[in-house]
């Protein structure tokens, strides 16, 4: 979250609509409603996850997506970009409007015929519909987000990358949404260009095509990516030496401030942790990274450089601190780590196979605005928990993202998701998805 020393109050509802539309055109929903007083044809419905919506998953085990941007236009939008790029904020379209918790929206336009465009960072639906006067309920097959990427068809899903973690099986959870095949409850493996899923994985040994030190010694590899996932991998540490050298950390800088989004997970938080050792100062046993970057030169020194590795531990008080994500979550029923199945508690959870936690969320100053005053991003923790073996424990957060320079975003975890398989998706599943389409979403005033 990025923070002015100067706050300009500006009242405006903001939203992550297309690009362009801060550009002044005047198509779509703002032409349609302008100064029209004649009857409207109101337009409803629920946005889902991918292969989340109902006739995909048991009954009242559905997933909503809150915060999705609706809206029509008389102009189909620019197609998404295939690679990393910034997608600045902007005004929600006049007539436009944002889910709400439970994935519900209700549009009223004049009655026409347009392009229903429904978004939640790359995941994008371009349709035509013919609206009457009267109110038109949408069925979930118009309204669950794809899990294929498909521009011709108007269907969009991020491009992902995803280092091969070894007893976090997050493919797991990305195949149920789409991002890779599903074999039984698990990951059975990736489809190419048009297919099912847009996920590229990357292994940790040799320096070779494929491999993560490919990846991170080539810019142009990374950019092919909108999210790249490094979930928890006990073979990080062979990645040392490539994770002390200021090349490689000044490469994903300047990935996050493309555009792009990292997700990181425990023992593989160094990634994160030497590219950006001011944000978060990690609490476990590992060393956590000291030292300072240069947010324009992308540039920096490592005093002290952390490995990231804590202990395990489970706990039983996860408890969300995000008002939206608190919603959201508090609504939805489904499996838990043991074995029922029922209504969350958004306030009070069981979250396993934690393997870290965060001491300290820490200020940095990012850059500067255009009056010439510091601007500073102030890490946000999303959930906390307590690890029952601290002394003195209490909450701390265990789910951080941040925005350094540029328009990207990351995202850490304490937390491990998929260890084994298993049907449906668990409460810090859940937050995860929920996580990733924030984490995907556009970038406020971002600076560079």
């Amino acid at each position: 979250m990025k923070q002015f020393l100067i706050v300009v109050s500006v009242v405006a509802m903001v939203g992550c609509g297309p690009k362009g539309r801060e550009n002044g055109d005047d198509d779509g929903a703002d032409a349609a409603v302008d100064g029209y007083q004649g009857p409207v044809s109101s337009v409803m419905g629920r946005v889902f996850a991918p292969n989340h919506g109902p006739g995909q998953t048991p009954p009242g085990q559905e997933i909503p997506i809150a915060g999705a941007l609706v809206y029509v236009t008389t102009t189909q939008p620019a197609p998404i970009p295939d690679g990393v790029y910034c997608e600045q904020c902007v005004a929600t379209p006049q007539g436009g409007t944002l889910t709400g918790a439970d994935g519900s929206f209700l549009l009223e336009v004049p009655p026409g015929n347009y392009w229903l465009i429904i978004q939640k960072g790359q995941y994008r639906i371009d349709q035509m519909v013919g609206l009457s006067v009267g109110a038109t309920a949408l069925p979930p097959n118009q309204t669950t987000l794809p899990s294929q990427w498909n521009p011709a068809m108007g269907l969009y899903m991020p491009k992902v990358a995803m280092a091969q973690g070894t007893n976090d099986n997050i493919e797991d959870i990305l195949a149920k949404l789409g991002i890779g095949t599903l074999s039984g409850n698990g990951f059975g493996g990736p489809l190419g260009e048009g297919g099912a899923s847009e996920i590229a994985i990357y292994q940790y040994s040799g320096t070779a095509a494929g491999s993560v030190e490919f990846l991170l010694r080539n810019m142009d590899e990374m950019r092919k990516f909108h999210i790249i996932f490094f979930p928890c991998a006990v073979s990080m540490g062979s990645l040392n030496a490539l994770l002390s050298d200021q090349t490689v950390l000044a490469n994903i800088r300047r990935y996050v401030q493309e555009g792009g989004k990292l997700y990181v997970t425990d023992w593989s938080g160094e990634l994160a942790d030497r590219a950006f050792p001011q944000q978060i100062q990690l609490g476990d046993s590992g060393a956590d990274s000291e030292g300072t970057y240069d947010p324009a030169a992308l540039t920096g020194t490592l005093t002290v450089t952390g490995d990231a590795d804590g202990g395990f531990y489970n706990l039983s008080d996860g408890k969300v601190l995000d008002q939206g994500l608190h919603d959201w979550l508090g609504l939805q029923t489904g499996p838990t780590e043991n074995g029922g199945v029922g209504l969350y508690n958004a306030d009070s959870f069981e979250v396993t196979d934690l393997w870290n936690w965060v001491k300290k969320l820490n200020p940095v100053q990012i850059g500067v605005d255009a009056m010439d005053l510091p601007v500073y991003d102030t890490p946000k923790a999303w959930v906390t928990g307590t690890k029952p073996s601290e002394p003195g424990a209490t909450q701390k957060p265990i789910a951080v993202t941040y925005e350094p320079t540029g328009c990207g975003k990351v995202l850490y975890t304490a937390f491990q998701t998929a260890n084994a398989e298993h049907q449906g998706l668990y409460p810090q599943e859940r937050v995860l998805l929920y996580l990733i389409m924030e984490i995907q979403s556009c970038s406020d005033n971002p600076i560079f």
